[in-house]
């Protein structure tokens, strides 16, 4: 059985991966975790995920939008759908996070926790 898609986590919470893993494992899906963004840029350039999730807020306030940019600047990850996680309540420039030179452009944004079926859904809307 082929997998539907390889996904690419980079957050630095363990235990999150680790579930998240084990949900897309359960519904097909091939996937890589990354605990920091650099690990997660240069995992990119690896295995050309179909889709990435990525946390907000890793070791700075703003690592996981500085992994965005980094993403969207790659020839493989201009057109990657990317999900930006945030455990924090979105508010400002965020909650509507339209995409500019400052904050690029995103597939979606998602408060954790998110529901397990939610997540699935989300990610089989952006890759199939």
């Amino acid at each position: 059985m082929t997998a539907k898609g390889k996904i690419l986590l980079i957050d630095d919470d363990r235990d999150f991966l680790m579930a998240t893993r084990l949900i897309f494992e359960k519904s097909g899906y091939e996937v890589f975790l990354a605990e920091s963004g650099k690990s997660g840029l240069d995992m990119i350039q690896s295995i050309s995920p179909d889709l990435a999730i990525v946390d907000m807020m890793m070791e700075t306030w703003g690592e996981g939008f500085d992994v965005i940019s980094k993403i969207r600047s790659m020839d493989m990850g201009k057109d990657m759908p990317l999900i930006v996680l945030s455990a924090v309540d979105l508010q400002g420039p965020y909650q509507s996070y339209q995409p500019s030179d400052e904050f690029p452009k995103v597939n979606m944004v998602l408060h954790k926790p998110v529901k397990a079926d939610d997540l699935i859904r989300y990610v089989g809307e952006l890759i199939g």
